[in-house]
C-alpha cells in the first residue's frame, strides 16, 4: 500500500472515531431527547423547566402559564367567583414536585353555568405569577376540573409575610417532607380560608404550569394576597424548595380584570 493510501486511510479511520465520541458525548450530555420513558421532569439540571418541551410538547405552546400580569382590560361583563366549598379532611401528597391537598367531593365552584368541582390545592415557593414584575414568596394553586368536558378552573391566591394561617396551622406539623410521603388529616379544613375577603380578581387563558402543560385552563389571579408568618412559609419553602415555573410570554393575550 503507497504512503498515500496508508495515511489516508489512517486519517479516515481517525476522523470516523473523533465523530463517533462527538455525537456519544452530545447524547450523553442531553440524554432528554433520546430518552423520553424515563424523563422525570423538575426545577433544576436537566429536568429544569426549559427541557419540558422536549418531552411534553404542550409545554412549548404558545397559552403558557404563569406570566406576569402587567396590562389589563377591566371586563364589567365580569362578576364575583361563585364558590361553594365545604370544610373537608384531606390527604396530603409529595409528590416530587409539590405538596397537594387532596379534597373530599363536594365542593364546587360555578362559572358560566359550569361546574367545576374543587380537586385539590397545592403551593409554590415562591409565587409563580407576578404582578407588575413583583414576586411573592409563595402562592397557592386551588384546581378545580368540569367533568364533562375535561376543561380546568385554576384560582390562584398570592401570600406574602404577615400573620399565622389558620389552614396551615392545623397541617403544618404534618407536611410529608419527602416524595411519595402522605398524611391523612385529622382535622377538617375549609378551602375558602385560603381566599382573600377581598374578592377582585384577573383572568385569563392559560395552561398548567406543570407538564403536560395542557392550555386548556382557566387562571382567576386574586388581586389581594393572603397571609402566613414567616415560619410557615419557610417551612414549606424547605419541602418544596423553588418549584416555581419561569413567566411564559403572554403572546397577544388579553388579562381581563374584575373590581
Amino acid at each position: 500500500m503507497s504512503f498515500y493510501k496508508r495515511n489516508k486511510l489512517y486519517f479516515t479511520i481517525l476522523g470516523t472515531y473523533f465523530i463517533s465520541i462527538f455525537i456519544l458525548s452530545c447524547k450523553s450530555d442531553n440524554p432528554i431527547v433520546n430518552h423520553c420513558d424515563n424523563f422525570q421532569w423538575g426545577y433544576e439540571g436537566n429536568s429544569s423547566p426549559s427541557y419540558w418541551g422536549t418531552c411534553h410538547v404542550n409545554c412549548s405552546g404558545q397559552v403558557q402559564s404563569p406570566v406576569n400580569i402587567e396590562t389589563t382590560v377591566i371586563d364589567n361583563s365580569l362578576s364575583a367567583l361563585t364558590t361553594e366549598y365545604k370544610s373537608s379532611l384531606v390527604k396530603l401528597l409529595n409528590n416530587g414536585h409539590t405538596v397537594e391537598f387532596d379534597y373530599e367531593e363536594g365542593s364546587k365552584l360555578m362559572l358560566n353555568g359550569k361546574e367545576y368541582q374543587l380537586l385539590q390545592f397545592h403551593f409554590h415557593t415562591s409565587s409563580e405569577h407576578t404582578v407588575k414584575g413583583v414576586k411573592h414568596p409563595m402562592e397557592v394553586h386551588l384546581v378545580h376540573k368540569n367533568t364533562i368536558t375535561g376543561d380546568l378552573v385554576v384560582i390562584a391566591v398570592l401570600f406574602k409575610e404577615g400573620k399565622e394561617h389558620p389552614v396551615l396551622e392545623k397541617l403544618n406539623d404534618n407536611l410529608p417532607k419527602v416524595p411519595n410521603q402522605e398524611y391523612h388529616s385529622t382535622m377538617q379544613v375549609n378551602a375558602k380560608d385560603l381566599l382573600p375577603k377581598v374578592k377582585s380578581y384577573y383572568t385569563y387563558g392559560g395552561s398548567l404550569t406543570t407538564p403536560p402543560c395542557s392550555e386548556t385552563v382557566t387562571w382567576f389571579l386574586f388581586k389581594t394576597p393572603s397571609e402566613a408568618s414567616g415560619t410557615q412559609i419557610q417551612n414549606i419553602h424547605s419541602i418544596l424548595k423553588d418549584n416555581y415555573r419561569p413567566l411564559q410570554p403572554l403572546n397577544n393575550r388579553t388579562i381581563r380584570e374584575y373590581n
